[in-house]
């Protein structure tokens, strides 16, 4: 018997939700909330605001076996001389001064656009960069939330500067479920295929572009995905993905072009291996098996939901 491809792709997606990691998240998020107090604490003249959420986290697309609790960090315009002065005090900061028990110091890290820092907890490691950013003109962020960045050199690309807008992509994905959806799915095939070149901001842009350009989205959940994979086929080797925060940052450019042509090449094997057997489906999306649910599980949860809408309550029995 075929494999039922929708109802095992809601599986997968059920697996890799964040409530699974409930309890670590909370010390996870406990743990930002040090950081950002640390940074109102030093620069409280400095800032706009507290520190903002960002990262996949804050835009509910995360996966429970990859997830950003990213943060940035709004200053004022005034503030530090130049955006490479505020990055790099921003580093000075955490590789210096700031102490937490559960932090890795020796693993402060420089990095394009932010500083990363390690903490291990309960044997557990999670990784939070923080983005330094200054507002464009004095009293701009909180009329428009944008922000300056500072992007360190790399390779041989010197340094420059950059636009962003973290609102504006955090609300790119707002209210779009299924886009959302599918955006969770393709980071399991990236993660769990190691497709590190291809940036999660990337999957963003071209599966809400795939379905903006669909002139009737299939209501199916696979069919939707394979509507965007064979969108992302067709046209990742000559598509023009910009930043909506800042045309002049294209997103597409973060992909050589012998980068596109293996992930054109990638998609246009897997959709017809599937094709081929719908079983091959799960080695392109598995489910994470820490916390997948059986098919006992569901005919409990199936029974308990049945007992529950029929208003009986279940009681032990008492022998006399």
């Amino acid at each position: 018997m075929s494999l039922n491809k929708g109802k095992y792709l809601q599986q997968t997606l059920e697996s890799y939700k964040m409530k699974h990691v409930s309890n670590l998240m909370e010390k996870y998020i406990e743990k930002r909330e040090i950081v950002k107090d640390a940074l109102v604490e030093k620069f409280k003249d400095q800032i706009v605001t507290r520190a903002i959420n960002s990262g996949s986290y804050a835009k509910h697309d995360a996966i429970n076996t990859k997830f950003d609790l990213d943060v940035c960090q709004p200053f004022k315009h005034n503030a530090f001389g130049t955006l490479e002065e505020m990055a790099d005090t921003i580093f000075d900061f955490f590789n210096e001064e700031f102490e937490d028990d559960d932090l890795v110091g020796y693993a402060t890290r420089k990095q394009r656009v932010s500083t990363g820092i390690t903490f291990v907890i309960d044997g557990d490691e999670i990784q939070m960069d923080i983005v330094p950013g200054r507002e464009l003109s004095t009293d701009d962020y909180v009329e428009t939330n944008r922000l300056n960045l500072y992007v360190r050199p790399k390779l041989l690309e010197p340094a420059s500067t950059t636009q962003t807008n973290i609102q504006k992509h955090i609300d790119l994905v707002k209210g779009k479920n299924s886009e959302r959806s599918i955006i969770r799915l393709l980071k399991i095939w990236k993660t769990n295929k190691n497709k590190n070149s291809i940036k999660s901001f990337f999957i963003e842009l071209i599966t809400i572009k795939a379905f903006e350009k669909c002139s009737e989205v299939p209501t199916g959940i696979w069919e939707q995905l394979e509507m965007v994979l064979e969108f992302i086929g067709d046209n990742v080797r000559t598509i023009r993905l910009e930043d909506p925060a800042n045309s002049n940052n294209v997103v597409s450019d973060t992909m050589t072009d012998s980068e596109k042509i293996n992930l054109h090449l990638d998609i246009e094997q897997m959709l017809e291996m599937i094709e081929s057997s719908s079983d091959n489906l799960k080695s392109y999306f598995p489910v994470n098996d820490d916390f997948v649910e059986t098919e006992d599980d569901e005919d409990k949860s199936a029974a308990a939901l049945s007992i529950a809408r029929s208003g009986v309550i279940a009681k032990p029995w008492i022998g006399y």
